[in-house]
């Protein structure tokens, strides 16, 4: 049967990335102590040589087929990405998990059980040099309370929710439960969905003794991203859904370690 794929092309344009994206698989990730199912979407992609008409599509699909049920680690990760390069001959393979990860969590006080849920993006590249990088992008919503608010008012301050966005490169996988618990670290208070009575009163003292802008909690995260010998470029976002305005408030740092 003819394959029109392996036609030579004559236009001498080489392809970075070409590949499949928008795939479900189940996978389970490790978490609690516990493999947590996952429905993660995967995008996969190679890079195709000026010569070559196309890339073989479904051995991308195979290859995550072939995955499913697995425990989405860094060894799988490296398997995934190395698979791609055997298989579709290629200098260069990447790989993406985006999935929602349930983290369970106890109410301060009461101790009461609930679960939390982040989005949460996993990436795997391999070049030429066999050397895997890996990117992720993590949000996480927690809680602030404004400092300006807290100074100047003879009651009270206002609080609010707040998602923080983290994107980092890493020479080193990094669990996403560590990046999450450490965001959650630089809120005024971090967030569950089960608060009882005692654990309101904690929370809502909490946050009054620990009063956060937006550029407090992106300054906080940076400060952590930039001494983790690991990540080598990182941007971090935080967005404020602000109580008592009809807008929001951003702050967004950007920081190139070294060329990744």
């Amino acid at each position: 049967m003819k394959d029109v794929q392996k036609q030579l092309d004559n236009r001498k344009i080489s392809i970075n990335e070409v590949g499949i994206t928008n795939l479900k698989i189940p996978l389970y990730f490790p978490s609690n102590k516990k493999n947590q199912l996952v429905i993660a979407d995967i995008t996969m992609g190679a890079n195709l040589p000026a010569h070559q008409k196309g890339t073989h599509m479904s051995r991308f699909a195979q290859i995550a087929t072939e995955i499913a049920n697995s425990k989405l680690d860094e060894k799988l990760i490296k398997k995934v990405l190395q698979k791609t390069k055997d298989e579709l001959k290629s200098d260069f393979a990447k790989v993406e998990f985006s999935f929602l990860l349930f983290l369970a969590k106890s109410s301060p006080i009461s101790k009461n059980k609930s679960f939390m849920d982040y989005d949460c993006k996993i990436v795997g590249e391999l070049g030429q040099n066999n050397i895997p990088w890996y990117s992720m992008e993590i949000s996480v919503p927690i809680a602030t309370l404004c400092p300006c608010s807290k100074e100047i008012s003879r009651h009270g301050a206002h609080n609010q929710r707040a998602d923080v966005v983290l994107k980092l490169k890493a020479h080193t996988y990094i669990s996403p439960i560590e990046v999450i618990q450490l965001i959650e670290k630089t809120a005024s208070s971090a967030l569950c969905a089960i608060l009882k009575r005692e654990d309101e009163k904690f929370v809502t003292e909490k946050m009054y003794e620990n009063p956060k802008f937006v550029e407090d909690v992106v300054r906080d995260v940076a400060l952590w991203a930039k001494k983790d010998k690991r990540i080598t470029t990182f941007q971090v976002q935080c967005i404020s859904y602000e109580s008592i305005h009809n807008h929001n408030a951003y702050a967004i740092i950007i920081n190139n370690k070294k060329p990744c």
